[in-house]
């Protein structure tokens, strides 16, 4: 599986936070997502930031409840058109 999904860049990784008193894997609850904002990871309800969709890109996805979750984003924006463009650029940005 890692070959293949390696063709697209892409590879495999386990949602996880880590218990404040042992440093033990935890699995990610249900409820949270996992986000990415300048250089630093937290942890979100997942209906806040579904609420901001626009300002997230989806970087992890795992198979729960029978269909495709998203279990870790990135905080982004879009910067306005450079002169002569008509199109906005996403970018990646310190929140």
């Amino acid at each position: 599986m890692l070959r293949k999904l390696s063709a697209y860049h892409l590879g495999i990784s386990m949602p996880h936070m880590h218990a404040e008193d042992t440093g033990e894997f935890l699995p990610l609850p249900a409820d949270l997502v996992q986000v990415e904002a300048g250089l630093e990871v937290s942890f979100h309800p997942i209906a806040h930031v579904r609420q901001q969709q626009d300002s997230y890109i989806p970087v992890a996805w795992m198979w729960r409840d029978n269909a495709v979750t998203t279990m870790s984003m990135c905080y982004s924006y879009c910067e306005p058109p450079e002169p002569g463009h008509v199109h906005h650029t996403p970018k990646h940005r310190k929140q």
